[in-house]
């Protein structure tokens, strides 16, 4: 069984395979815990999985269905890969010869192609340092520990509450290992222990970084040499700066969309500007919302009261619950009104220490890092790209602060929202074409990027080819599941 699961960690464009961190069951043993089997083994039409078969005394799991090199691809591997793909792709329609037999050389495909690094480094003579092997080997020991810590806590904890399985009492430890044993008897059949699925999904792990690793070897290998020329930069460049001129022509917003890091925007560079723009720095405090719960419930209630009071006004009744009301909402509103004071109180001295910073010699820089949010070990640098000419769409406040700053300048403290800023104008960008001369690094960079894309695209298509020709297939594992589904 060593090696059954290793290919479940490949991502593949064809289907969907669940995560290898996942859930090896629910919590419980009915029916439906068949659909949700360890690793993502999904069901064949008979309720087995993939490292069974309708006629076990045939099908042998470790019998070799591909071999790649040295590489032996097993017949449960193929098996595994070939169920997830009827599964997902013939979900709710017929099985027929025809089909089947285009889920197998998808699934073949799908094989070759992740091992297909591996073997091909062996044939370049390209491996992995000692170090490399050993940090592959602890990343994926932490993998499966990880996991058998959780698969403990799922099964001994009923209230999901403990996220570190050393503290179960021994007697949770015990329960949870005899609900996973016997799912895993479930599933796989009897024999087959925690330490075997364990085992597997170390395998598993340890493949997938292994290959992961050796990708990158080949990649480095294949774009190595790959360079552009000054025509193919030119060519690139006059293409590009069309479409971006008549795109943001069209619709500016573009340009701060890249400018600002849009995961939207698919543009590489900025060779445009539509609209003359200004990149600034800020110190952003925002609005202290440490009373919000309360004030929403101030609000909720005074909401309620309102409609109970509107209610007696109408219908000239119980006069002193009216004034009860009001009294209530009169104290309530008050209440609230001295929470959001607070609240604007303690942003505005924050704020108000940040600037004292600043008049007192600090640099931007420094007062960014120590007054904007930012996760331990990064920068606290925050910066803006916004257009001066009154178009801005999202921050005008912003812009119109920054239109009255030169370079280098920062402004008095503005409120927006609420939130407190401080903007420091660090570039003007004229509307046009941006100057070719400061960009020129930045853009060979890009297009030596696309040449190297293209190549490793061509290099990685033929090594696959080459791979297909040098598999050997062993057809009896192929012939046993199309009948195992036609039959």
């Amino acid at each position: 069984m060593k090696h059954i699961k290793r290919i479940l960690a490949m991502i593949t464009a064809f289907m969907l395979i669940l995560p290898l961190a996942g859930c090896l069951v629910p919590k419980n043993n009915d029916e439906s815990a068949v659909a949700a089997a360890p690793s993502g083994v999904v069901p064949a039409p008979d309720g087995t999985n993939g490292s069974e078969s309708p006629n076990e005394s045939e099908f042998d799991g470790q019998a070799t269905a591909i071999e790649l090199g040295d590489i032996q691809i097993t017949a449960a591997e193929l098996s595994d890969t070939f169920d997830q793909y009827v599964g997902y792709f013939s979900y709710g329609g017929d099985i027929n010869e025809e089909t089947l037999d285009q889920f197998m050389r998808m699934t073949e495909e799908t094989l070759i192609e992740y091992y297909m690094p591996e073997w091909k480094a062996t044939e370049l003579g390209l491996s992995l340092t000692e170090e490399q092997e050993a940090t592959c080997a602890a990343e994926a020991q932490t993998e499966v520990d990880d996991e058998h810590n959780m698969l403990l806590c799922y099964y001994g904890d009923p209230d999901g509450t403990v996220e570190d399985a050393a503290q179960l009492t021994d007697e949770q430890i015990a329960s949870a290992n005899a609900e996973i044993a016997g799912i895993l008897t479930e599933m796989f059949g009897e024999g087959y222990t925690l330490d075997d699925y364990l085992s597997m999904r170390y395998d598993s792990a340890l493949s997938s970084r292994r290959i992961a690793l050796l990708t990158e070897l080949l990649n480095e290998q294949s774009v190595s040499d790959v360079s552009v020329d000054q025509a193919a930069i030119d060519e690139w460049y006059k293409d590009a700066l069309e479409e971006q001129r008549t795109e943001m022509t069209e619709d500016p917003t573009l340009y701060l969309g890249y400018q600002n890091g849009s995961e939207l925007s698919s543009y590489e560079i900025s060779l445009y500007v539509p609209a003359k723009a200004a990149l600034l720095e800020l110190v952003c405090v925002p609005e202290d919302e440490s009373e919000a719960d309360r004030i929403a419930e101030n609000a909720d209630a005074m909401t309620k009261l309102e409609a109970e009071y509107g209610k007696l006004v109408l219908c000239s009744e119980d006069e002193t619950r009216q004034a009860e009301i009001k009294a209530e909402y009169d104290r309530l509103k008050q209440e609230n009104e001295t929470l959001l004071a607070e609240q604007a109180d303690s942003s505005g001295k924050k704020i108000g220490s940040a600037y004292a910073e600043l008049e007192g010699g600090a640099s931007f820089a420094a007062v960014m890092d120590a007054y904007n949010a930012h996760e331990e070990g990064e920068s606290g640098a925050f910066e803006l790209t916004v257009f001066l000419d009154g178009s801005e769409p999202d921050y005008p406040e912003l812009a119109e602060a920054a239109n009255k700053l030169s370079p280098g300048a920062y402004s008095q403290v503005i409120r927006v929202d609420g939130d407190y800023y401080i903007v420091r104008l660090k570039e003007v960008m004229e509307e046009g074409v941006v100057d070719r001369a400061s960009i020129e690094e930045n853009l060979k960079a890009v297009v030596t990027e696309h040449a190297q894309a293209e190549a490793l695209q061509a290099q990685t298509d033929a090594w696959l080819e080459e791979a297909k020709a040098a598999a050997v297939y062993h057809r009896e594992t192929y012939d046993m599941l199309i009948a195992m589904y036609l039959g």
